[in-house]
């Protein structure tokens, strides 16, 4: 931590003193804002000078050593609001929510993650922000987003979504003195991530316009994939796993058999289009078998636009078990996105076809055995799939 409480209950902040200046301090006492319990002054030749619990301490807010990079990065924030001459409190102890973002700007409590952290507790500590009426602005640090091949379970929590955007997610390096957003976030079915990159060097733009620019920003993207390659490797990938009993694809496996269906004998519309329901956590296929009974039961019939939205999100509400917590993320939002996604999908593969009088469902062919989806396959083998920002709306 950068601030304590000396003995009169007054603020030290080690903000922007000197070691010297720091160096002269150590020999007052101090404590924490949040437990009480004594704290000392490390300043080391490594980490940021700091405040620190001694061993054994059972502060709940501050028991973990912060790291050089947490600690530098709050620093970088806090100067960069000193220079804009933006009010801003560090460290800011809230007791009513027993609770301290690491820059509370205004009703904008900004949290800089960096290490691992509980899904628990990361929804719990959001969901207590939200209910105070403060906005959490959770910003990732290098190691949560090291690696480009997987986002893991926390990074995908941490992930906001915007009509605009997508879903996107806020990272700093503190190294190259970069803040970061990724938008337009998506993941094919091996759960690859793909994303674009607005990338914004500390001190260069006027911060809170930089923070706005999920709402603000116009951005317009556009991707392209080779949706047949990923649809022949998504059913090669499935009979693979089914063949070495891989576990997880034995659950689903199971799930899809006790609804009468099997995993490589499956409708195209189970495949396509090669890129994995984001929202989802695991096999997106368990959403689709749910939805794939309302196409069953409406079969043929012609209803209209509104009487699908109502079926599709009554399922989606009633599926909310299958989908990661996001707590940044109104579940209503990700029942629109999942209504987009799986409408779009749903009128590409001619399952959902528009009539004069409304929308008419079509199961198509019945003939779901394994020579029919590999005559399919090569079918769509030179097949482009475009994705873009904003997203195309099918509820309005």
């Amino acid at each position: 931590m950068l601030n304590a409480y000396s003995k009169n209950k007054k603020i030290i902040t080690l903000l922007n003193l000197s070691r010297e200046e720091i160096e002269q301090l150590k020999s007052e006492s101090y404590f924490c804002p949040a437990c009480g319990h004594p704290v000392q002054i490390k300043n080391g030749k490594v980490k940021v000078p700091h405040f620190s619990h001694y061993k054994k301490s059972t502060c709940s807010l501050y028991s973990e050593g912060e790291t050089v990079e947490h600690l530098s990065l709050k620093k970088m924030f806090a100067n960069w609001c000193e220079e804009e001459g933006i009010s801003y409190e560090l460290e800011k102890y809230l007791p009513a929510l027993n609770q301290r973002p690491d820059l509370l700007i205004g009703n904008i409590a900004v949290e800089i993650q960096c290490s691992a952290l509980s899904i628990t507790r990361l929804v719990e500590r959001t969901n207590t922000y939200q209910k105070n009426g403060y906005t959490p602005l959770w910003i990732c640090g290098k190691k949560l987003v090291a690696s480009h091949q997987i986002l893991n379970e926390l990074a995908k929590n941490l992930c906001y979504y915007s009509e605009n955007l997508g879903f996107y997610l806020w990272t700093a390096d503190w190294e190259q003195a970069e803040l970061a957003l990724y938008f337009h976030i998506e993941e094919d079915w091996k759960k690859r991530p793909y994303a674009s990159k607005k990338a914004w060097t500390f001190y260069s733009e006027p911060l809170m316009k930089i923070l706005h620019f999920p709402s603000q920003g116009n951005i317009h993207v556009r991707r392209k994939y080779k949706m047949g390659n990923l649809i022949q490797d998504y059913y090669t990938d499935l009979n693979r796993k089914l063949y070495r009993r891989d576990k997880k694809i034995r659950l689903v496996q199971s799930t899809l058999y006790n609804k009468r269906f099997h995993l490589i004998q499956l409708p195209n519309w189970f495949y396509f289009p090669g890129l994995h329901i984001f929202c989802c956590r695991g096999s997106d296929l368990l959403l689709k078998v749910q939805i794939w009974k309302l196409v069953q039961f409406f079969d043929q019939n012609v209803i209209s636009h509104l009487e699908i939205i109502q079926a599709f999100e009554n399922e989606i509400e009633e599926s909310r078990g299958l989908f990661y917590e996001l707590p940044n993320i109104p579940f209503q939002v990700i029942k629109i996105y999942c209504l987009n996604r799986l409408l779009d999908d749903l009128i590409k593969c001619n399952h959902l076809v528009k009539v004069q009088t409304g929308w008419k469902f079509d199961l198509g062919n019945p003939d779901q055995s394994v020579p029919a989806i590999i005559e399919w396959l090569k079918r769509i083998e030179n097949k482009c799939l475009i994705t873009a920002t904003p997203f195309k709306n099918m509820i309005r």
